[in-house]
């Protein structure tokens, strides 16, 4: 399977040069989940759109250690949001800890404490105000 995949994937070359990914996430309220971001976990608004805002995206850190992250953030109807069946995973660095202990102190609901996991990552969890769990991790 490992040979088909390789096979598969060198018809695309290396023009197509992948370097970002942003998750789109549905909420409530895009103007408030964009406070939320940067107001608490300290994200910068890149952009809110439209009157009044329905559509927003967030960002932390600048290129110094590639792309930095960016969030978009969808304000759904009433009823329309789909159910979120993942989570998103931001690598941060080195200080996992300090970074929970400033959640924390935030008062930022964390649902998992740090802890250091067999695949060489320290990670912890949290739930922001409309259910969507994001994790942030550091390599050991």
């Amino acid at each position: 399977m490992a040979q088909e995949s390789k096979t598969a994937a060198a018809d695309l070359g290396t023009l197509h040069e992948f370097h970002g990914v942003q998750p789109v996430l549905p909420v409530a309220d895009a103007a408030r989940a964009a406070r939320y971001f940067c107001d608490v976990l300290g994200f910068e608004l890149d952009f809110i759109a439209g009157e009044p805002p329905s559509y927003a995206r967030v960002k932390k850190g600048d290129r110094s250690y590639g792309d930095p992250v960016y969030i978009r953030l969808w304000q759904c109807r009433r009823g329309e949001a789909q159910a979120w069946r993942g989570e998103i995973v931001i690598h941060v660095g080195q200080d996992v800890d300090g970074l929970h202990a400033a959640y924390a102190k935030r008062g930022v609901n964390v649902v998992e404490p740090p802890t250091s996991q067999p695949w060489g990552l320290r990670e912890f969890a949290i739930r922001e105000p409309d259910g969507h769990v994001l994790r942030f991790c550091g390599y050991l």
